[in-house]
């Protein structure tokens, strides 16, 4: 017998604190930052070694384990430098997972290379070292490890892999600010590290994102492509590469150095938070949360992925969401859920105007990745709101879930799969 009604179907809602949880969170010091930004007498991205930008680059480097940092726009723009920095040329292919936002190949596309796409592992939905192993060619130049949702990808088998085939490390690190493998962490691995700091991402400024190395041999050159060409401390009008203009402007910098300076102790909220709510989930029958792992020493989430079974549930993953909803989760979503390869942006039509004459493209349409196209269909994602702060957002959220469980048979109506409507129009139906 159902616990309590349904806020889709007429009942209250679990709690309205749920729909509290909203993004970002702006404190005082934010716009103290801004304004004192605003009021100096350079709004730039670049200049003295004490302004926000050149702190906030050397800063958060050193935080995740790097030794140079080079803060630009816009996290496909990190990646974009990573992968022109690390000598890919048009025409050579670049591996990367199907599961993930179009950024991680569309970076690949504005170098003029050819994204390879290849599968996940069928348990954690990050890209597979055997998939890389079997993919790489003679024109494989890079492969671009995504750490989909924050969940770190398998660094210790990823990096013999792309050792074996001489291949050029980018770690997408957009979604795993703060996450470590080993005391070790993100974008520290592979030979560069790209992070977006976009409205939604767990460290925020709005836009902006930055390359991560290690390597002191390309730092130099990453820091001249950014910059039209010109050193990071030059006033002059020597240009030493030609180049594009990818920096962040100062009052960017200036609000990303302000949040970032309670980032760290956030990110260790959001780990206790995130392993307290894998401990539970697990226990509603149709919910698989991620596997546990220990080598992920901090764990982060830009949101957390589970897996849906519509079978063990007891209803449609769209029911399912929207009874979620209406109980307080607004922002409830099946991630990136149709494969790359889908995209129209990815047809071969649309894509010959990006290459230089000669460069065969692939006929992504005609691909099919088995476990990613599984991954698409039956991801469930949580965004990292629910997990900032005391666990009170956890705790609410696993509530929810009980309910909407107790009361599936309600959802389980195959007419109510007619449209993703939202919660009134699912109502209707029933």
């Amino acid at each position: 017998m159902s616990s309590s009604k349904l806020a889709l179907l007429g009942g209250e809602p679990i709690s309205p604190e749920l729909k509290g949880y909203t993004w970002p969170i702006m404190a005082r010091e934010d716009e103290v930052a801004v304004l004192q930004a605003l009021r100096s007498d350079y709004w730039g991205g670049l200049g003295d070694a004490n302004l926000p930008n050149n702190i906030f680059e050397k800063e958060f480097a050193k935080y995740q384990d790097c030794k140079y940092g080079i803060l630009v726009a816009n996290g496909t723009l990190s990646l974009e430098l990573a992968l022109k920095v690390g000598g890919v040329r048009p025409g050579n292919e670049v591996l990367v997972s199907a599961l993930t936002f179009v950024a991680s190949a569309s970076a690949i596309v504005s170098v003029g290379a050819i994204p390879k796409f290849v599968d996940v592992d069928p348990n954690t939905g990050q890209i597979s070292a055997d998939a890389i192993d079997k993919a790489a060619g003679p024109k494989t130049k890079a492969v671009m490890v995504v750490h989909y949702g924050g969940y770190m990808a398998d660094m210790d088998r990823i990096l013999p892999v792309a050792r074996k085939h001489g291949l050029l490390v980018v770690e997408d690190c957009a979604h795993a600010q703060g996450a470590s493998w080993r005391g070790k962490r993100s974008g520290s691995f592979g030979d560069f590290g790209g992070f977006s700091f976009q409205h939604s991402k767990t460290l925020t400024a709005g836009e902006g994102g930055i390359t991560l190395t290690n390597r002191d041999d390309i730092a130099d050159r990453a820091i001249l492509l950014r910059n039209i060409g010109r050193r990071a401390d030059q006033k002059t009008y020597s240009h030493y590469l030609s180049a594009s203009n990818w920096r962040l402007g100062g009052l960017q910098g200036a609000l990303l150095l302000s949040r970032f300076r309670r980032f760290p102790e956030e990110a260790v909220a959001r780990h206790r938070n995130v392993l307290s709510f894998e401990s539970q989930v697990g226990k509603i029958e149709g919910l698989t949360p991620m596997p546990a792992d220990e080598r992920m020493t901090q764990r982060t989430c830009y949101f957390y992925v589970l897996r849906f079974d519509e079978e063990k549930f007891g209803c449609p993953r769209d029911n399912f969401m929207a009874a979620l909803k209406a109980e307080g989760l607004r922002e409830i979503g099946k991630g990136y859920d149709r494969p790359l390869y889908k995209e129209p942006a990815f047809a071969r039509e649309n894509l010959v105007p990006m290459y230089f004459e000669g460069i065969e493209i692939p006929d992504y349409h005609s691909m099919y990745l088995p476990h990613v196209e599984r991954w698409a269909t039956s991801q469930v994602t949580i965004p990292h709101r629910i997990f900032y702060g005391d666990g009170r957002g956890v705790e609410l959220l696993l509530k929810a879930m009980e309910k909407v469980k107790d009361n599936a048979q309600d959802l389980s109506d195959p007419r109510l799969t007619i449209a993703p409507a939202g919660p009134s129009e699912l109502a209707k139906r029933v």
